[in-house]
Order: C-alpha cells, then structure tokens, then sequence
C-alpha cells in the first residue's frame, strides 16, 4: 500500500504489475499469458504456474467470468474509512473465461442475489494517475461451450 493517509489504500506499482493496473486505467483487462503453454494467470508473476516459462506477454483477457466464491464484508476494511460508502462489500474470487482465477469487488449487486455460478463482467473504476482497478457486475452473457478434452 502507498499512502495511508488516503480513504483507501493504493496499490504499491512495480516493473512486474505495472501492465495490469495501467491496462485497467484504460478499461482493459490485461493478464499475463504464457507464450509456451497459452495459460493465462492472475496475479503477476515472472514465470508461468504452469510450465515454469518465462515467456509472458500482457495479453487483453476477456472481461468476462463466472463467480466462484464470495463473502460479504459488512464492516470497514482495514480502518479505511474511503469503504464505509461501498458497505456491504462483495468480494469474490472469479473463474475468468480465458483460463485465470482473480478476486474482484462485484457491484451493482444485492449480498442477496449474489451466488456461485453467476455470470459476471469487469468494469474499470481509476484509482490514481496511473492506474485503475477491475471490478465486476452481473452479466447476462452466457458461459461459453466447454471445449472438449
């Protein structure tokens, strides 16, 4: 975290994450891909989960996913009073439809309507100068076919 004097914490940009919070400032979903086995993966990493490959590229991800698993956060995080506005708090961990697994904030959602298997969709809020966050809401697009093995 930057600066603890804000509402909310900001996320400390490195070399490493720097692709994914500028993407996200510019209303894109930006993963690293493995050039070697085409995984993609969340959060950055300078080898690949997968294979071990050093061979990643930022790649646009598709904004698309289906809600894994939740919880909902009633209280202030962290005593950062800039979340006291957004209570209740939808965080989530989402099955992305280009392979990665990420958490995100779902908005635009009651804590009652929320469920596992929903469909979801990022939107992008600017959070400083240089960067942006990914956040979620409902979708009504459909999962896509799952390939064959």
């Amino acid at each position: 975290m930057a600066d603890t004097s804000l509402a909310k914490p900001l996320p400390a940009i490195t070399d490493l994450t720097r692709p994914f919070w500028a993407g996200a400032k510019n209303g894109k979903l930006m993963l690293q891909k493995c050039q070697r086995c085409a995984n993609f993966d969340f959060h950055p990493k300078p080898w690949c989960i997968e294979c071990g490959s050093r061979e990643l590229a930022w790649t646009e991800a598709k904004p698309f996913g289906t809600v894994y698993s939740y919880t909902v956060s009633r209280s202030v995080a962290m005593n950062f009073s800039g979340w006291q506005a957004e209570l209740p708090v939808l965080m989530c961990l989402i099955d992305l439809d280009d392979g990665a697994r990420m958490y995100g904030q779902v908005t635009h959602c009651k804590p009652e309507e929320l469920q596992i298997g929903m469909r979801v969709e990022a939107h992008f809020e600017a959070i400083s100068e240089e960067a942006g966050i990914p956040k979620f809401r409902p979708s009504q697009q459909a999962a896509p076919e799952a390939r064959p093995a």
